[in-house]
């Protein structure tokens, strides 16, 4: 990606908003609207939503990643999860509407939002291949090699979940991989 020209950044740095939020803080509950794209600045956070009073983990995001429920943000829809916090965390986020405008205000802007959202969609469609292409095992070995940072940070029980297994089956496949690698 080509550097921004400082005229644009002043414009989009003036509809950002740096907040800050506790572990265990909602940036989203379910039933409501989406209305931020958030870049992830510091800690880590979760998608999930609740199936007969379990937590299901949908997705996880790290620093230096955008993130969005994106079905909630274009449609205006209730959201279907939740967003959560797993550790104390800074996000940079920017409201829809104020995006929308700066669209107006400078076409180009509109550009650098196609492809920050192209690269969002992209990674999304590899996080939900997983599930139908890869057994548990290869699940957890596309992990390590597409976001290593996810294992070093984030709880197992989260991973697990994510992975769409139990969380003993996620030690036991660590397991074996840690042996056969040695």
């Amino acid at each position: 990606m080509t550097p921004v020209a400082d005229h644009l950044w002043l414009l989009m740095t003036s509809a950002m908003q740096i907040s800050s939020y506790r572990k265990g803080e909602l940036l989203l509950e379910e039933g409501a609207v989406c209305r931020h794209i958030y870049f992830v600045y510091k800690g880590s956070f979760r998608f999930l939503y609740l199936k007969e009073n379990e937590e299901v983990t949908t997705g996880l995001f790290t620093e230096g990643i955008c993130m969005t429920n994106m079905k909630s943000l274009t449609t205006l829809q209730p959201s279907t999860v939740f967003i959560q916090t797993l550790d104390d965390a800074i996000v940079v986020k920017i409201n829809k509407e104020a995006l929308i405008a700066l669209y107006k205000q400078a076409p180009e802007i509109e550009g650098i939002g196609r492809v920050i959202l192209e690269h969002m969609l992209a990674d999304d469609a590899d996080w939900k291949e997983i599930y139908t292409i890869y057994s548990p095992e290869e699940r957890y070995h596309f992990l390590l090699k597409k976001a290593p940072q996810i294992i070093q940070q984030i709880p197992l029980q989260y991973i697990a979940s994510y992975l769409g297994m139990r969380r003993e089956t996620l030690s036991r496949i660590r397991s074996r991989s840690a042996k056969s690698s040695l």
